[in-house]
């Protein structure tokens, strides 16, 4: 095989086909959620640049080191838990599970992925008693995921476990995510540079563990600027239920939107906590005939091409590099099987980074 072809990996391919590194990954293993379409055109690039897996294409001299893994010849399994598979499709969720995924390829480790949306319905063929260390991603809404059964989230916790993206609240083990909090301080912080004076917190996920922290870091940071904050932090009428889907509709923020814009003095930005909730704002303001960018400012965090590709204008987002979390956590669990008990949980996280867009106007110009 030539050096060039050597060097062709997941994101190459993904750079040439115009798609997210976590499409190409989930293209090339079949899976259902990606079109026939989007996967033969995924791998006639792949074929096209003499892509070859991890796994296949090192040379046995590079991965003598892999044999030291503590990991190696593990029952491992990637599990979702209480999430609608919607909502693992998504970017930011498939991205990190596919960092899971290429950090197990360059080990030579195998592994399984099994989707539990229903925790009152588990898979007969998933037998725990035989795993030795769990990657879990799991409902983030309060205690909803612990108290929907009791009696798997035991058997779970007995479990080496590294959660990822964020562990629910109740819940057991190591976790490897954002820096949600300096997330949103960031957003603060960019807000009050642009010159806005006057900013809004929103959210339709009121105890949704990720959206609290980023709240806690934009409202503590805003303060500190001398901003002026509001929250709009409510759920829709229906509520939330698992198995959780993203926010889809604008009828999930609509009444927060509606109070904002009927503040007596009203916001001039707002931070919309992730990208799922910044997309929906997007058209709920779009109904009122709000132009963001121009009459009001929106800044979100994820960087979730899924919702924010054909906003007009660009959404201002933060990437929490969901791919680098997953690589992270294959080795936070190589740490908490080699360590087991003998450390306490273990809380990891990444600095996001801004990805600018064209809706956040400057004021002080």
């Amino acid at each position: 095989m030539s050096k060039t072809a050597e060097l062709v990996t997941v994101k190459t391919v993904a750079k040439a086909a115009d798609c997210a590194v976590s499409t190409v990954s989930r293209a090339l293993r079949d899976d259902p959620s990606i079109s026939d379409a989007a996967k033969q055109r995924i791998r006639q690039v792949a074929e096209s640049l003499d892509y070859r897996p991890l796994r296949r294409r090192r040379p046995k001299r590079e991965t003598s080191h892999n044999s030291t893994s503590i990991l190696t010849g593990k029952r491992l399994l990637v599990v979702s838990l209480g999430l609608d598979r919607s909502l693992i499709s998504l970017p930011v969720v498939s991205s990190a599970i596919s960092g899971v995924e290429d950090a197990f390829s360059e080990l030579g480790v195998r592994f399984q992925i099994a989707h539990i949306p229903d925790l009152q319905a588990v898979p007969a063929h998933l037998d725990f008693n035989q795993t030795d260390g769990l990657f879990l991603i799991g409902a983030l809404q309060g205690k909803m995921l612990i108290e929907s059964n009791r009696t798997l989230m035991d058997r779970l916790s007995n479990i080496p476990s590294v959660w990822l993206l964020g562990r629910p609240q109740g819940c057991w083990g190591d976790c490897v995510g954002a820096n949600d909090v300096q997330l949103g301080a960031k957003a603060a912080d960019y807000l009050a540079d642009h010159g806005h004076q006057h900013v809004a917190f929103l959210s339709p996920k009121p105890d949704h563990l990720i959206m609290m922290n980023r709240e806690t870091g934009f409202v503590s940071q805003a303060m500190r600027r001398g901003l002026e904050v509001q929250r709009f932090v409510d759920p829709p009428s229906r509520g939330w239920k698992l198995p959780i889907k993203p926010p889809l509709s604008t009828d999930a923020v609509q009444h927060l939107v509606d109070q904002l814009l009927n503040a007596s003095k009203r916001p001039t930005a707002i931070f919309a906590g992730a990208d799922s909730v910044a997309a929906v704002v997007y058209g709920s303001l779009a109904r009122r005939g709000i132009k963001v960018g121009e009459e009001i400012s929106v800044i979100s965090g994820n960087n979730d091409h899924a919702f924010i590709t054909g906003l007009y204008p660009q959404l201002t987002t933060f990437d929490i590099h969901a791919h680098d979390i997953g690589r992270l956590a294959v080795r936070q669990l190589e740490t908490r099987l080699t360590m087991y008990n003998s450390i306490a949980n273990v809380d990891l996280t990444l600095e996001p980074h801004l990805t600018p867009g064209e809706s956040v106007r400057q004021l002080n110009s």
